[in-house]
């Protein structure tokens, strides 16, 4: 039976991320409002954050992780808080009910820890996991490639093994956190025939130094966002210690799972979140709008929109709490966490799209963060698998 009671310790996380995001994080967005405003703003002309804006997010990380936020999702033998995942959902989800701003870097993300990272041997945790526990550093997730996104079996990216080391070549696009990461978790084929037989095995996961000689940061990729996220990393004779090795050689896929579920969930999280910024943004401003002589929430259509909304609304974060407690059960939850991403990003692109409507003209202005929203919202249905690989891998936990 699934209990849906927010336990004790639960609560003082959530009211714990509210008070830091009140107290800290909102007079620092307030501060630099010019750079959420406007992406001219904080991007160079190569597409990269200007310094100012990236100290300020470094400055938010680091203290959240001093406060024990950022990287609660890990264990504790690692310096984590142990939260499960219904904890991390209602964690997202305060954390984006307070709109789009710093607050993006409050939890962990692509750039932070995963629990992949868990494989590694102590050594190389004091090296790399640590770090990017205290929120020192940064890291990014190296899969996608220009012919191997959603299709994993055409990697082109290689790692051919000498003596103690071993040799990349290859390129990947569209990495979160290229540009700045300190270190990238890159997969490469390292048994060709065993890849091309089976897809998922001869594929090995490492972490490699941005300081690496062959190691580059291509073009930045300009999103709907641009927000300088987004990045290639080129490989060119690029020499990794054995070390380096995320878990066991040509296993690279079934260590990424644990990391692509998760991942799954935490936009289902974010986007619940969002929506409910949205939602009671676009509820206040239709009891304030007034229109041919009375609130706008006071007409039959703007009402409509909003309950939608608020139907759509209850029904996502619903699904997503039930797949994060079957997740904290030890349940399978490949097809269910599919689900989830799919119908909560789903609902958030209809609420925005809503949102947008029923604040008309002011939906889509630049001093509203509605547009931001909506175009991120569009983003999400991309990320982490798009919308069609989700329904693919919901089809095939159907059997079919």
């Amino acid at each position: 039976m699934v209990d849906f009671t927010v336990p004790e310790e639960t609560q003082l996380i959530v009211r714990g991320l509210r008070s830091f995001l009140e107290k800290e994080v909102k007079p620092l967005e307030e501060r630099y409002k010019r750079f959420l405003e406007d992406e001219r703003a904080r991007l160079r002309e190569d597409g990269r954050l200007v310094p100012e804006f990236q100290e300020v997010l470094d400055h938010v990380r680091r203290r959240s992780a001093e406060l024990g936020y950022y990287g609660m999702h890990m264990p504790e033998e690692v310096g984590g808080g142990g939260v499960g995942r219904v904890g991390m959902a209602l964690a997202f989800k305060e954390v984006f009910r307070h709109g789009l701003g710093l607050n993006v870097v409050v939890l962990a993300g692509p750039e932070g820890p995963s629990p992949m990272l868990l494989h590694l041997p102590e050594a190389q945790r004091e090296k790399y996991l640590y770090p990017l526990m205290r929120g020192e550093k940064t890291t990014c997730f190296a899969l996608t490639e220009p012919e191997a996104g959603s299709d994993i079996k055409n990697l082109k990216t290689t790692a051919v093994k000498k003596g103690d080391r071993y040799v990349l070549n290859g390129m990947k696009t569209f990495i979160t956190n290229a540009v700045d990461a300190d270190f990238a978790q890159v997969f490469a084929v390292t048994d060709p025939t065993l890849y091309k037989e089976h897809g998922y095995l001869g594929v090995t996961a490492f972490v490699v130094d941005r300081d690496t000689p062959g190691y580059q940061v291509g073009r930045v990729n300009r999103s709907l966002l641009d927000d300088g996220a987004q990045a290639e990393l080129i490989f060119e004779d690029c020499e990794v210690p054995a070390e380096n090795v995320i878990g066991q050689e040509g296993q690279g896929f079934y260590t990424a799972m644990s990391w692509l579920t998760v991942g799954r969930l935490n936009v289902a999280a974010m986007s619940v979140g969002l929506a409910h910024y949205l939602l009671e943004q676009s509820v206040e401003y239709a009891r304030q709008r007034t229109a041919f002589g009375k609130p706008i929430g006071k007409y039959q259509h703007v009402r409509g929109m909003l309950a939608e909304s608020a139907a759509e609304l209850e029904a996502a974060e619903r699904l997503l709490l039930y797949v994060a407690w079957r997740f904290d059960q030890g349940q399978d939850v490949i097809k269910e966490s599919s689900m989830a991403k799919w119908f909560c990003t789903q609902a958030l692109y209809r609420l925005a799209d809503r949102a947008v409507q029923v604040h008309g003209g002011m939906g889509v202005m630049k001093e509203l963060s509605i547009e931001r929203i909506f175009r991120l919202a569009r983003v999400l249905r991309i990320v982490e698998g798009t919308d069609e690989i989700q329904k693919e891998t919901i089809a095939k936990g159907l059997g079919l």
